[in-house]
């Protein structure tokens, strides 16, 4: 029995063959599998909580310092810095904490008295804090790495950056680290921007680069409309990413990682952005949003690039580059710039919409015109002949039913008198002589319902093209993307007294107002009372909201409704159907009285179920029925026989 129960000695080697085996391949594993694994994951960990709080939109000093604002001069002159000026942008690099925080726009100012200049950035302190920072993050904690409050020393004597003389700063650690940054400036809008560390200590150090901009706070002049993208934007690895500023605080932080793209903060007319250089290699692009911390902080918006971690042994360097793009959203200099320096989509900066292949046509053909003429005022109005010369067939269709609904309307009127509160019978009538005279009233508002992505892209062009930004047209109107500043009720400046905001309704608005009135009285009476109601009171209700809008926009329906009633009052008289614009028919009138009191129907619903029906299952009409169906001979009765008596 004990020998039954004693292990074979071959199954003891074997187990401790099996438990040696098992032993080294979990070594192994941990050690060449597992353990770089972990490394790894420390690593990133270690990176992303780094990148937090180095990038991290600022240190407590910096944020103290912000809660209290200052003039903008003031703390621009509290420390030494680099001044450039290229003729269309100008500002200084700060070289405390080596960042660009001060850029301003030559040509473009903040109102049309043209006193004070477009500032794109600003240095932490001052009411609108916006900068850009770069610099490296060390997965050693005891590296010594540049911060916000680090003094560079400038290369040589070159104190001022310009085309021809780039501009070199350094600074080093105390432990064999050189860091140096240059700064290279273009003819307009672009600053190339070089970061370099140089390693003369005697190990070797592991470091990521990082370029960021970060805005404190909103922007001073945030439009706050959703027709133009306004926040973080970037096109990423093929994908176009926009985050407007409301919805940051839901979002937080994301990352992308990609091998190439851009990012930046777009504002309405101005970008201010980072494209980094492709031989980085994969980089992680992020946007991210803080709260604020502390009283009197603001929340802060940024965006940043993180270059994957370089390696520099004893005696060598790395190298991490970026352009800084900061200027106005003018599409022909955003273009050149994609071109010159291959950046992909770089155009999308301009924020055309879902109307991308209307939006960008119509913006090529405003600024040609524009250029040509020397006035976007001029500019819109060719722009709005054009677009009546191409929806021209729909607009002669639509204009063409109207008029012979115009020209059936005594025969309207007689079924209205016939057939009284039957309002069943009434609606199957006027649907057959819709389809006898071979009118669809439908037609007449399809070709509108068309028009309607031409109005929205127009409007779009207006808000977002720079080149109509504070551009007069003649007379009063002295900026076209502001609304018209007179008003009907002090008779437009007449009366010495100022008019509410909500109460300014120019003198554009009231020409607009003008020809829609005038179309509605070549357009055919509604056969449905609330739908007269409607259109009645539509043009007015369509002024009040207009005259809040660009006077461009307004200029743009003004002379689209008056080529409308020119053409439509050729159309129908060329069909014979009188006209009255300035006054109601005595027909129309009795037809309005027969609507309101009559019963609602709503023949065109009929005329297009029977249309569909038609298109569908090759059914006739109840018109082509009655028309095909043989009439039958009607004989008079006989006289019965009289009886006799």
């Amino acid at each position: 029995m004990d020998d039954q129960n004693k292990m074979h000695p071959d199954d003891k080697r074997n187990l401790i063959v099996f438990l040696i085996l098992a032993l080294g391949i979990w070594f192994l594993f941990d050690t060449y599998l597992m353990k770089p694994k972990l490394e790894a994951l420390e690593e990133a960990a270690k990176q992303t909580q780094q990148q937090e709080e180095a990038i991290a939109i600022d240190v407590a000093k910096s944020q103290m310092a912000a809660a209290v604002e200052r003039p903008r001069d003031e703390v621009i002159s509290e420390v030494r810095r680099i001044d450039f000026d290229n003729g269309y942008m100008f500002g200084s690099i700060a070289l405390k904490g080596g960042r660009v925080d001060d850029v301003s726009l030559h040509n473009y100012y903040e109102t049309l008295e043209k006193k004070e200049h477009i500032q794109l950035m600003s240095p932490s302190g001052t009411p609108h804090p916006r900068y850009m920072d770069m610099g490296w993050l060390a997965t050693d904690a005891t590296v010594n790495v540049p911060s916000a409050q680090t003094m560079w020393s400038v290369q040589g004597n070159n104190n001022t950056l310009s085309q021809d003389e780039p501009v070199v700063l350094f600074w080093e650690n105390g432990q064999g680290l050189r860091f140096e940054r240059h700064f290279k400036l273009d003819d307009r809008f672009l600053i190339t921007v070089e970061q370099k560390v140089v390693n003369h200590g005697d190990s070797a150090v592991s470091l990521f680069p990082y370029n960021l901009i970060v805005a404190h706070g909103l922007p001073e002049n945030l439009m706050g409309r959703r027709v133009v993208q306004e926040g973080p934007v970037g096109y990423i690895g093929g994908e176009l990413y926009e985050i407007p500023f409301r919805k940051m605080p839901k979002k937080k932080s994301q990352e992308v990682k990609a091998d190439d793209g851009w990012i930046g903060i777009t504002e309405h007319y101005w970008f201010v952005g980072l494209v980094p250089f492709r031989e980085n290699g994969t980089e992680t692009y992020r946007f991210a949003y803080a709260e604020p911390k502390g009283a009197g902080a603001k929340e802060k918006y940024q965006v940043d690039i993180t270059g994957e971690v370089r390696k520099i042994a004893a005696g060598g360097e790395a190298q991490s580059a970026a352009l800084l793009f900061t200027g106005p959203k003018q599409l022909d200099v955003i273009s050149a710039y994609g071109e010159e320096h291959n950046i992909r989509h770089f155009d999308l900066i301009i924020d055309f919409g879902w109307f991308y292949f209307m939006t960008k046509p119509l913006f090529f053909l405003l600024s040609f015109f524009g250029d040509v003429f020397g006035n976007y005022g001029i500019a819109i109005i060719l722009v709005t002949i054009i677009i009546r010369l191409a929806v021209f067939p729909l607009a002669n269709k639509s204009y063409r039913s109207f008029a012979k609904l115009r020209e059936i309307a005594p025969k309207m009127k007689e079924l209205r008198e016939k057939h009284g509160e039957d309002k069943q019978h009434l609606q199957k009538e006027l649907v057959k002589l819709y389809e006898r005279e071979k009118v669809n009233p439908m037609a007449g508002c399809f070709p509108i319902l068309i028009q309607i992505p031409i109005f929205y892209a127009i409007y779009k062009v207006i808000q977002i093209a720079i080149e109509i930004r504070h551009e007069p047209f003649f007379g009063w109107i002295q900026d076209l993307t502001e609304r018209d500043p007179t008003s009907v009720f002090n008779l437009f400046g007449l009366l010495p007294y100022d008019v509410p905001e909500f109460l300014m309704i120019g003198a554009w608005p009231c020409m607009m107002l003008f020809f829609m009135l005038l179309q509605r009285q070549l357009n055919p009476p509604p056969q449905d009372p609330m739908q007269a109601a409607m259109v009645k009171f539509m043009p007015f209700f369509i002024t009040y909201i207009l005259s809040q809008f660009a006077a461009g926009l307004v200029i743009y329906w003004t002379f689209s409704n008056a080529f409308s009633v020119i053409q439509q009052y050729i159309i129908m008289r060329m069909m014979g159907v009188e006209v009255h614009l300035f006054s109601r028919s005595k027909e129309d009138r009795e037809m309005e009285e027969a609507v309101s009191e009559g019963p609602d129907v709503h023949p065109e619903l009929g005329v297009l179920e029977d249309e569909v029906d038609k298109a569908l299952f090759h059914e006739k009409t109840e018109a082509e029925q009655d028309e095909q169906t043989p009439k039958k001979d009607i004989k008079p009765p006989k006289r019965k026989p009289k009886k006799k008596k």
